[in-house]
């Protein structure tokens, strides 16, 4: 399938999230056909020089994505280049035994073989548990390795939050002083290093290297029949003129409570303008452009956002905890009430449009709204269950890892990620070519926060907001109860890696 620059300019990484997405150069030239060619003159008779134009490469393949830049007689001999990974991922991103039909699958097999037969390596795969009920336990896999002085591994790949760390542990190389890796590629995030930066370092990326990121990107899905039934108005035109914000959503969903199931209270068999699970509400804190954590300056590595005991998040904290007290939405990470046709808008990750694909309604897909009409952009934070990328401390050959690892990138950019988004997410989940449009948005919006990725090391910090903003308590005094406390843990993560940096 043919892809435009209008793809290569919104690919991830990672948004998943979040930041419009980078295009490297790419650009390479023969140095030959710029040299200035002398021929030898009789004497007496002026040289002269002639200097044909240069002749440049075109930088995109035939499909219009964009060549990597690694060195094109790069080959490791047939290497061993092993992968630990988390076995417990929840949609399937590593190993496959081949061509089975499954067009995901299939990418996924055809990237393994375009990465081993491009660097001449071999891809090994080593597999144990790591999702957020096992962050300890991968750590703890990988350290008795580490303190071993075991080399088995080269790359590290697990759910975000485990991933980061191992990073803290010191198991995790600093990827921005290896060869190899281009930050600046298409497949990487274009703000990768200002928001997982950690000084003058970086110790783990995503983007289409993940093929997670992209079931993980929050956004807002809705009934079109229901739309139309209650006579309201069009939200993508509200997206595309830059209104859809927080209080056209609720002046949406405003007074369309039904008590179905006749029980006289609010639950799951009635009908709702909005369903959002509570932890989901943190994609309305990032959405609403607010950080949890971001760098510092000098020895203070990372430190607290301001914006979390900002008079922003009092007042998003105060508005929410109001409108969820109402019948106008429900509380509940289930998306039964929503899958039946009993709910308009539904706050949840874009894997849920798989579950839709056999409902008898139109439905259709949003970015998660704006906190108002100033406000610049769509932002879509990033589900925590994604997979971030690291280069084990005591990898035999740590600029092999790095040329892997941007290879693996590269190459899930023009497999997995077109797999994944536009032959499933934008064809098979979408219903026209508005979701399409809506779904790139989306994508060209995705957000990472450091502070989703340390949280469980910051008091869950993510935590605080949604159960605060759930049960109706102020921000302003709940935060600050926090504003001592959560600057010591930060210090604490900080001083970690300013460790690893002396």
């Amino acid at each position: 399938m043919k892809h435009t620059a209008r793809l290569i300019a919104l690919v991830l990484v990672l948004s998943f999230m979040l930041t419009a997405i980078a295009c490297g150069s790419g650009e390479k030239t023969d140095a030959t056909d710029g040299d200035a060619t002398t021929t030898a003159a009789p004497v007496g008779e002026a040289t002269t020089t002639e200097a044909p134009a240069a002749e440049t490469e075109n930088p995109y393949d035939e499909n219009g994505y964009l060549k990597s830049d690694l060195p094109e007689d790069l080959n490791f001999n047939g290497e061993t280049v092993t992968v630990l990974y988390w076995d417990d991922v929840e949609h399937p991103e590593f190993e496959s035994e081949g061509i089975t039909g499954d067009i995901v699958n299939d990418a996924i097999y055809k990237r393994n073989i375009n990465v081993e037969e491009k660097l001449g390596v071999k891809l090994g795969f080593v597999h144990t548990k790591g999702n957020g009920s096992n962050i300890a336990a991968f750590k703890n896999f990988v350290g008795n390795a580490f303190t071993a002085g075991e080399s088995e591994y080269d790359l590290i790949a697990s759910y975000s939050r485990t991933t980061a760390a191992c990073a803290q542990a010191g198991y995790c190389l600093d990827l921005l002083e290896l060869d190899y890796l281009n930050f600046e590629n298409p497949w990487w995030p274009a703000s990768l290093i200002d928001i997982v930066g950690i000084g003058d370092s970086m110790y783990f990326a995503s983007g289409d290297a993940s093929v997670n990121v992209l079931h993980m990107m929050y956004c807002t899905l809705y009934n079109k029949d229901l739309i139309t039934e209650y006579n309201l108005q069009d939200p993508v035109e509200l997206v595309r003129s830059g209104k859809w914000t927080l209080e056209a959503m609720k002046t949406l969903s405003k007074d369309l409570y039904q008590d179905l199931d006749n029980d006289n209270k609010k639950s799951a068999g009635d009908f709702y303008g909005t369903t959002v699970g509570s932890y989901h509400i943190d994609a309305l804190y990032t959405g609403s452009g607010l950080r949890l954590v971001e760098q510092g300056e000098g020895d203070q590595l990372l430190v607290v956002s301001q914006d979390f005991f900002s008079e922003k998040a009092i007042e998003l904290c105060d508005n929410l905890g109001e409108w969820l007290a109402t019948n106008d939405v429900y509380d509940t990470t289930s998306t039964a009430a929503f899958t039946a046709g009993n709910c308009i808008f539904d706050i949840n990750r874009c894997r849920t449009a798989a579950s839709l694909q056999d409902v008898d309604w139109s439905y259709g897909v949003l970015p998660v709204p704006k906190y108002d009409e100033a406000q610049e952009n769509y932002i879509s934070v990033m589900g925590n269950p994604f997979t971030l990328y690291a280069i084990y401390a005591n990898t035999k050959d740590a600029n092999r890892a790095a040329a892997v690892l941007e290879c693996w990138a590269a190459e899930a950019y023009r497999t997995t990620t077109p797999a994944q988004f536009e032959t499933t997410m934008k064809l098979k989940y979408s219903e026209s070519d508005v979701e399409a449009e809506m779904f790139d948005i989306i994508r060209s919006t995705v957000c990472f926060d450091m502070g989703r990725m340390f949280n469980n090391d910051l008091a869950a910090i993510t935590d605080i907001f949604f159960k605060a903003a759930d049960d109706g308590q102020s921000w302003a005094s709940v935060s600050k109860g926090y504003s001592k406390s959560l600057p010591k843990l930060m210090a604490k993560i900080s001083n970690a890696f300013l460790a690893q940096q002396q």
